[in-house]
């Protein structure tokens, strides 16, 4: 016994003695190889970086990318193809790009026609029991939370697996004043919509499907924006016959776009019956009745990219500022009279015809 405490102290100085003449990454690899567990600060990063590695991997494997498009109404400016990641436990909840886009179309910054806005409040929400008010607070308070509309291009039907394609806008463009977005009207046209829809400012298309669950499914710049794309191809069939099963359904008739403001020949009249206007999608035409004996000569009237003019005797009678361009060059007036031939009846009017740069129908007549 007192010789086995003997050898186990002189190992024991043996091994301080040897320790002592290493290195420090020798004494470490001296003491691993006996089994002794040691951590350093590098092993702990190294084991961190493992860590973030493997939860990036998980989270890349609890998402999809998703890919749509983005056509801004300045027709200088190119399309171009954007994307998003879309959680796959939220498959089956909803249109997720319908959401991603909501601060895209915030109203902040931005500025209302809360008249506009009013006008389409009443009538949605007008009763026998008497017109609603509504508060202009709560008007801008519905106007600024991003409201995102979706514009079915083509429906999901058994004919294309269920897989539509829809174009998202700002539910409330018009009354920001948006510009219109020709290069979208044109897409809506090419899908088989006549008379083509009318979308204000930038909007987005992307791909979705509703069976066997509904899910966000890649739109592409490119394959999916050529002319002869596959979707187009049979985008009139496929809406006509979503369309036969809808009416199957609901006994209606097919529905259309809501008319704008004086569309299919029914005159507006504006300022208290100052003057009246009707339009189609090349021109709209305006007619200003004037009371007193009215000759060429006494009536000026001036033709602007968005401003109309006129003038009768010197003094100004007339002055519009219109929702979008005129093409000046293609703008005539002319003095027209009905009612009785005497000299002392019927009613001199100055109607002016205007021709649209975009053919395309406006939502009302000024800016």
């Amino acid at each position: 016994s007192q010789r086995f405490r003997k050898n186990k102290k002189s190992r024991n100085i043996m091994s301080e003695e040897k320790t002592d003449n290493m290195t420090a990454e020798e004494r470490l690899a001296w003491l691993r190889e006996r089994g002794v567990l040691i951590e350093t600060s590098e092993d702990r990063l190294e084991q961190q970086k493992s860590t973030q590695t493997n939860l990036s991997s998980e989270e890349e494997e609890d998402y999809d990318t998703i890919t749509y498009v983005h056509i801004p109404h300045d027709e200088s400016k190119p399309l171009q193809e954007l994307s998003f990641r879309v959680s796959k436990t939220a498959l089956g909840t909803g249109d997720a790009l319908s959401n991603h886009l909501k601060p895209c179309f915030s109203t902040k910054g931005k500025d209302v026609d809360l008249t506009l806005l009013q006008n389409q409040a009443t009538e949605h929400l007008a009763s026998s029991d008497g017109p609603p008010t509504v508060s202009t607070e709560a008007l801008k308070a519905v106007a600024a939370q991003g409201s995102v509309e979706v514009f079915s291009l083509v429906r999901p039907v058994p004919s294309n697996n269920f897989v539509g394609v829809n174009i998202y806008l700002d539910e409330v463009g018009a009354l920001k004043r948006l510009r219109l977005n020709k290069r979208a009207s044109e897409l809506g046209a090419k899908a088989g919509f006549n008379p083509a829809p009318t979308f204000y400012g930038d909007v987005f298309v992307g791909r979705i499907a509703n069976k066997p669950i509904l899910k966000n499914i890649n739109f592409q710049l490119g394959i999916d924006t050529s002319p002869d794309a596959k979707w187009l191809q049979g985008a009139m069939m496929e809406n006509l016959q979503y369309q036969t099963e809808m009416n199957s359904l609901t006994g209606k008739n097919n529905e259309v776009q809501p008319s704008n403001d004086g569309e299919d020949g029914v005159a507006k009249t504006e300022n208290d019956g100052l003057y009246s206007w009707t339009q189609t999608d090349e021109e709209v035409e305006i007619v200003l009745p004037l009371t007193d004996k009215v000759v060429s000569k006494d009536v000026k009237v001036v033709f602007r990219p968005k401003v109309l003019k006129v003038k009768y005797c010197g003094k100004e009678v007339l002055d519009v500022d219109f929702f979008s361009r005129i093409d000046p060059d293609g703008c005539t007036w002319t003095l027209d009279k009905s009612g009785d031939d005497d000299d002392d009846g019927g009613v001199m009017k100055v109607i002016i015809t205007c021709e649209k740069v975009d053919e395309v129908s406006w939502p009302r007549l000024t800016f």
